[in-house]
């Protein structure tokens, strides 16, 4: 396992991202904002005393400047002199207890004699009006003038008998300067408190994180395997001790999983491999071999949803008589492939001794029910074909209806009496029935598995392949072998189902009374195949079977398949994006001693016709990368042609002379 070298950075960076740590932040943030909140709430009480405070400075000073106005006035008078308002404004020029205070001095008329401020002209004129009233009243005092932006302390005095009245104005930055030392202590206070305070947190952090990390080392040694690793000791009885005990416990737990895994595990290898074994069994019991009679052309598959099924086809022929059976029990797995075993057997047992299908199924029903502890019913049809007299005998016994088809290729479904299945009523009666059977007319016998093939689409919608496909396929491939309508089925029903899981399994019997007329092409085999590398395996059975079935010998075969396999891993590896499903489909047809291949897929376009020859001479090094594959096709194939059809299709078409 490799590790991430950043790993250590991004647990410290998760660490101070933690709990404690947006805890510790949360009471900064808090401390902060009570502390500011104290200081404003104290600004703001202690307002009205800052301003007393500021006023008293600056009324000492005036009255100490008006008192020596008052002075001079008196001692100019004593010498039968009079002092000049000049002399007034320069005692009162020098008055200015704080940096941006500033002096005035009016008349008993209102007049502004001075004003230490020239913005004071600018002043609003009622505004102006109201402050030199207030001055001139006659009385000492103080109150606020400019009110807006400009806030201000007036604090002023009557000089006395000289009819003048002296003010001094004190503004909001002369207020305010009361607080300087206030701000500045209480600033010095609040960065060493968030400082402790920090510094508290952190430690707490620390205190609070050690015992995490070590869970987490521990936790990293047991994700690796060790189950036995130690734990940190925890000592406080608060949440890490919980969350201790918690570990504990989840060891322990770990422990008892992996060992009752084992034992499942155990378990289940052993009851796939009976499985298995119990696929294999009941595979061998089924006839894989089918007769070669130029009056007759049967053959017939079976393929199980899970590793064993409960669907049956057997036939027996004596003399000039063929014996047929499809079934299908009820329910799936093990259970029904027992019942499917003892209904084959109980079919073979009875065949020889009963020449009507009906006492054949009446004798089956009898034994069935005699042992159906478990209820367990099997769905029938039995039929006796004469080869001779061509007459068809049979009975059903509540099981899908077949398909006839006549001489001239039409088809439709057999009438059928639904009667009852086997293994529900003792005593029931089941009757035969019977039709004209020439050569030339054939029957389709299909358990439920094949209607009832499902498609379920992503957005949930569900539609089943049904009787109308079946019929049209079956007269679509009405002057095929029995192996090739078969086959035709089988790939139509993959290619429904895209991928959907079946539940059901799937058996098929094709019986033609009479073979393909002498000297009529067969029709050309075909194989649709999941764009999934298992599916190589299956085209290789397929295509083995086409050249056993057309005489052509075990080295030929092998060669051909080689190449064929090379393209179809191609397709499978390459044609579709990853992660989309897709098909490929695989034509096989041999007419006249010339083989002829379509390979079909509607993935990206690829031409193998236009890539390069492979210099297979040349040093390895200097050798072009890929193309060995479509190499040995083109050595192998006489020709290889390409098309992309207009419904966008990759049409890749091989041919090869062949001796039979």
């Amino acid at each position: 396992m490799v590790e991430d070298p950043s790993f250590e950075y991004e647990y410290d960076l998760a660490v101070w991202k933690s709990f404690a740590a947006r805890l510790s932040l949360a009471i900064l943030v808090i401390a902060a904002g009570v502390f500011l909140a104290a200081m404003l709430t104290y600004l703001y009480f202690s307002e009205e005393s800052v301003k007393e405070e500021t006023a008293m400075k600056a009324r000492t000073q005036l009255q100490l400047t008006v008192m020596n106005m008052r002075l001079a006035a008196a001692e100019a008078e004593s010498k039968n002199d009079t002092l000049k308002q000049s002399d007034f404004v320069q005692m009162i020029r020098e008055l200015k207890p704080y940096e941006h205070s500033f002096a005035m001095l009016a008349d008993g008329e209102g007049q502004i004699i001075y004003s230490g401020d020239s913005l004071l002209r600018k002043t609003d004129p009622a505004e102006l009006r109201k402050m030199v009233s207030q001055m001139t009243s006659g009385e000492s005092g103080m109150t606020e003038v400019f009110k807006g932006t400009r806030l201000s302390l007036l604090i002023y005095e009557p000089v006395g008998r000289s009819n003048l009245y002296a003010a001094v104005v004190c503004s909001r930055i002369d207020i305010l300067s009361a607080y300087k030392s206030l701000i500045f202590y209480g600033a010095i206070a609040f960065v060493l408190g968030l400082l402790v305070l920090f510094s508290c947190s952190a430690y707490a952090i620390y205190k609070m994180v050690r015992p995490l990390r070590a869970f987490a080392d521990s936790a990293m040694v047991i994700a690796e395997g060790n189950l036995d690793a130690p734990l940190p000791e925890i000592h406080s009885k608060d949440e890490l001790l919980q969350l201790r005990n918690s570990f504990e416990f989840m060891q322990t737990s770990l422990k008892q999983h992996i060992e009752d895994l084992k034992q499942t595990t155990t378990s289940r290898q052993r009851m796939q491999s009976e499985l298995t074994i119990a696929h294999d069994i009941q595979m061998g019991m089924i006839p894989t071999e089918f007769p070669e009679r130029s009056d007759l052309d049967l053959f017939a598959s079976m393929t199980p949803a899970k590793e064993v099924g409960g669907d049956l086809y057997d036939f027996i022929i004596d003399n000039d008589e063929l014996f047929f059976i499809i079934g299908d029990v009820a329910g799936k797995g093990v259970p029904a492939s027992l019942y499917m075993a003892v209904t084959r057997t109980l079919f073979r047992n009875l065949a020889g001794n009963y020449q009507s299908a009906a006492n054949i199924v009446r004798e089956m029903n009898h034994a069935i029910v005699s042992t159906n502890d478990s209820f367990i019913f099997v769905t029938l049809f039995v039929g006796v074909l004469d080869l001779k007299t061509h007459l068809l005998n049979y009975c059903n016994a509540a099981h899908n209806a077949p398909v006839f088809v006549t001489k001239n290729g039409k088809c439709r479904l057999l009438e059928v009496e639904t009667n009852l299945p086997a293994g529900i009523e003792d005593h029931f009666q089941y009757e035969d029935q019977q039709i004209e059977f020439p050569e030339g007319s054939s029957l389709l016998l299909y358990t439920d598995g094949l209607t009832e093939a499902t498609y379920m689409s992503t957005a949930g919608e569900r539609r089943l392949f049904g009787e109308e496909r079946v019929l049209h396929d079956v007269e679509k491939n009405s002057n095929a072998s029995a192996i090739e309508i078969i086959d035709f089925l089988k790939q139509h029903v993959t290619v429904f189902a895209d991928g959907t899981v079946q539940g059901d399994d799937l058996t098929l019997m094709f019986i033609r009374h009479g073979q393909t007329p002498k000297g009529k092409a067969s029709t050309p085999r075909r194989i649709i195949m999941k764009n999934e590398m298992a599916e190589v395996g299956r085209m290789r059975g397929f295509f083995l079977s086409v050249c056993r079935e057309h005489g052509i010998d075990k080295e030929t075969s092998n060669m051909l398949n080689l190449a064929v396999e090379e393209w179809v891993a191609n397709v499978i590896n390459y044609a579709y994006p990853k992660g989309t499903r897709g098909h490929v489909e695989m034509t096989a047809n041999v007419k006249n001693g010339l083989m002829t291949l379509i390979i079909k897929d509607h993935g990206v376009a690829f031409d193998p016709t236009q890539y390069a020859e492979v210099d297979i001479d040349a040093e390895l090094e200097n050798r072009q990368i890929g193309g060995l594959g479509i190499h040995l096709i083109r050595n192998i194939m006489d020709t290889m042609s390409y098309q992309r059809s207009a419904d966008g299709y990759n049409i890749l078409t091989l041919t090869k002379k062949i001796n039979q």
